[in-house]
């Protein structure tokens, strides 16, 4: 249309140029032959130039848009597979027969083959090295899933940061892919080991429905023995693993019965020591007695019993008692407080709320016990 629209402007132009210099004389009578023939050549050759300047824009132009639109399009394609690919990440697995709000199989809903249709637009628009990359990347963070998903519940939780490393690396990876495609600009993904230590300073929790015993009851003593630590005791480190492994052996002589402890206070006039001791049987307890048990002084038994009238005595102890707020019964597992023990991010605050409550009976103890010139 454009091209026929500059023919007749040319012819139009010439004619009217013809016309004007008849009626104004332009040229004389003698030259005008050879001054129209030559005025025509010049017209003939300005219009072919113009002719050819104004085709070549055009195309240009023409391929100019055919690109501008190929590239939206390549966009509109790209974001479209990701939105897919995250919808399947946010789901934790690839859902080939979903179901509806009403919980009812809906077989309509099927990620496969959504995933499968965008993979085949995807292929449309790109290379078949940009598309083995991308399926490559695919295939990690599916496995990736499914392997999550068949971890045992109790081992979840540690496998979280390693998880999330893992799968960032790959959807990361076809981030990289396709944008280099589309941009045509290299560039560097965020490295697995520094997603992995941002991870693990975050606290990931999983809920889950069960809980590795092992590891919660030997994160009971570290963390124990951490706390009073920080609060300036005199603490010995014990490593618990094999207590816990034995503890939970169910050999018909159960191992029980341990546990640490540590100096609070001495006599000022038989130099002896009173320790303070943490010990676990099905519920963790604890008390006052003499380091060279048994713990048979008077002294130290009623200081103990005026603390508080919880406190039993026996001949192993001046006084024990089970926790006021804190319950945990190891062997059942069936107490409240696991559910804070599980949650890395409520786990540290329970133990000091258990140092607490006993770092307060020492003090009282030794309150007293200076009182009495013990």
């Amino acid at each position: 249309m454009r091209k026929k629209f500059v023919a007749i402007s040319v012819v139009i132009g010439f004619v009217v140029f013809i016309g004007i210099a008849i009626v104004t004389n332009l040229f004389s009578s003698g030259d005008l032959p050879v001054q129209i023939a030559g005025a025509l050549l010049e017209a003939v050759v300005t219009a072919l130039i113009t002719y050819f300047l104004l085709t070549g824009q055009t195309t240009q132009e023409e391929i100019k848009e055919r690109q501008v639109k190929v590239f939206e399009k390549k966009q509109e394609v790209y974001h479209s597979f990701l939105e897919e690919l995250k919808k399947i990440i946010q789901d934790g697995e690839i859902k080939i027969i979903g179901k509806d709000k009403d919980a009812n199989l809906d077989k309509s809903i099927d990620e496969l083959k959504d995933l499968i249709f965008q993979l085949g637009y995807l292929q449309m628009h790109t290379s078949e090295k940009t598309i083995n990359g991308v399926l490559e990347s695919v295939a990690k963070i599916i496995q990736l899933m499914n392997d999550f998903n068949s971890t045992p519940e109790a081992e979840k939780q540690k496998e979280l940061p390693n998880y999330y490393s893992s799968l960032s690396e790959s959807l990361f990876n076809v981030v990289k892919i396709l944008k280099e495609d589309l941009y045509g600009i290299e560039s560097k993904t965020i490295a697995k080991e520094k997603m992995s230590s941002i991870l693990k300073e975050c606290d990931l929790f999983v809920e889950t429905e069960g809980f590795d015993k092992y590891e919660i009851q030997k994160y009971f003593w570290d963390e124990l023995q951490k706390q009073f630590k920080i609060k300036g005791y005199d603490i010995t480190p014990n490593d618990f693993t094999q207590d816990v492994n034995e503890y939970y052996a169910r050999a018909r002589n159960r191992h029980r019965y341990y546990g640490f402890g540590f100096n609070v206070y001495t006599s000022s006039s038989t130099g002896r020591r009173v320790q303070f001791y943490i010990e676990l049987e099905n519920s963790y307890y604890y008390g006052f007695g003499y380091d060279d048990k048994p713990a048979t002084d008077e002294n130290i038994i009623s200081i103990v019993s005026q603390i508080s009238t919880s406190f039993s005595s026996n001949e192993h102890w001046a006084g024990w008692k089970w926790s006021d707020r804190f319950n945990l019964d190891f062997w059942n597992l069936n107490s409240s407080g696991f559910e804070s023990l599980k949650n890395p991010r409520k786990r540290e605050a329970y133990i000091k709320g258990i140092v607490e409550e006993m770092d307060m009976y020492i003090n009282k103890f030794r309150q007293l016990a200076k009182e009495r010139n013990l």
